[in-house]
């Protein structure tokens, strides 16, 4: 998609634009989305911590002590280290 992908979130209905090659906390922090979570941006400290519900994704380098494999494979990610590959809709988790 030429302007980006659309990320909606789940719980409140909102949706917010990601520009290519742009990571998800990112674009929901530019666009006033506070509902994420944010803490080192690094994927590190796991606040940021959602569930990808639909859509496809690139996942950056995370740790895996705030991101477990069995996680990764049921669609949980670090919106600071996802980059969309299409639009997307996320679920807030309890951590973020």
């Amino acid at each position: 998609m030429a302007d980006g992908y659309r990320i909606t979130v789940l719980q409140e209905g909102r949706e917010f634009t990601c520009n290519n090659n742009q990571d998800v906390l990112a674009a929901a922090v530019a666009q006033g989305v506070r509902s994420i979570k944010r803490g080192c941006r690094g994927g590190g400290c796991g606040l940021c911590k959602v569930q990808v519900v639909e859509g496809s994704y690139e996942l950056g380098k995370a740790s895996v002590a705030v991101l477990p494999q069995d996680e990764r494979g049921q669609g949980f990610v670090l919106a600071c280290k996802t980059i969309p590959t299409s639009d997307l809709v996320i679920r807030l988790t309890e951590d973020s």
